[in-house]
């Protein structure tokens, strides 16, 4: 059977990362190894995970800490360089996998075609991780798009991950401090075709700390997913397996980026950086206001 990597970058997530190294080694396909890569948390999480490696010889569970924070792209390029396995899957350290995650995606990447990713949907969950709804998001991509240009399906977690796939793209951008996985799926898909598996099988927890974070930092990911999708659009000008944006459609996602982000520092207070995107902006209007769809 092959070997699967389940990867687990934590930062600071002690009081959940227990039931996710669980649901890691609760795997009905066997054949797995766990990396976890601790980005220098300054709560309990290194003890709690040693104790689970402690009480669990028989798995094989590798364990690395940084001294300091590295950031999300950076620390999830180091678990893929770490592990070994012929697939891998990314678990947020504060979610679960439901038991048999690892085995229905691998199925799919044994029907005889070479897809790059496999990936399903999962549960929305509130603090306790009881399921209050299946995401909608995830989804099979239309034909003839791509998770770039779809209207309806996307790419999304869980997602099995082939190694010989990943080895033929750039490999995940260590910069990116968010929407590194939207730059995985994008440069994985250039690659190889995707397949998707329509059943849930991953438990997000929606909780007080991400919900947070992703208010205060609504510019960051804004900035960062616009980064993600120009370096693809960029690629894909050249000849590539994944559909394309055409150029009227990539000049109004950067018009809508600068807009929205002009929106979010303009009612932060910052006017300046406001200013800033909103001149940006500018040159885009007339090109889209004469190349109407």
């Amino acid at each position: 059977m092959p070997l699967v990597s389940i990867l687990i970058a934590n930062l600071d997530n002690g009081q959940y990362i227990r039931q996710t190294l669980n649901s890691a080694i609760s795997q009905t396909h066997r054949d797995i190894e766990i990396v976890v890569v601790d980005d220098g948390s300054s709560d309990n999480s290194a003890q709690v995970i040693q104790q689970f490696i402690d009480t669990h010889k028989g798995t094989t569970i590798y364990f690395h800490r940084n001294d300091a924070p590295a950031g999300c792209g950076r620390i999830k390029r180091q678990l893929v360089e770490l592990s070994h396995g012929d697939y891998f899957i990314f678990l947020d350290p504060e979610d679960t996998f439901t038991p048999d995650a690892v085995a229905t995606l691998l199925a799919g990447h044994q029907r005889g075609i070479e897809y790059s990713i496999v990936y399903g949907t999962h549960y929305l969950c509130d603090e306790q991780l009881q399921v209050q709804s299946v995401s909608t998001y995830p989804g099979a991509i239309p034909e003839g798009q791509s998770h770039l240009t779809s209207t309806a399906g996307h790419i999304s977690a869980p997602a099995l991950c082939r190694r010989s796939c990943y080895k033929r793209t750039e490999g995940i951008n260590p910069t990116f401090y968010v929407a590194e996985d939207q730059d995985l799926y994008l440069k994985m898909e250039e690659v190889a075709p995707v397949l998707y598996v329509d059943r849930p099988l991953y438990y997000y927890r929606h909780h007080d700390h991400n919900t947070s974070w992703n208010n205060s930092h609504r510019a960051v990911n804004l900035k960062y997913l616009h980064k993600v999708r120009a370096a693809a659009y960029q690629r894909r000008c050249a000849s590539t397996m994944a559909t394309n944006l055409t150029r009227i459609q990539y000049q109004r996602e950067c018009f809508s980026y600068h807009l929205m982000s002009y929106n979010i520092y303009r009612r932060q207070h910052n006017p300046l950086t406001a200013l800033g995107h909103l001149l940006s902006a500018l040159p885009y209007l007339p090109y889209l206001k004469n190349h109407q769809s």
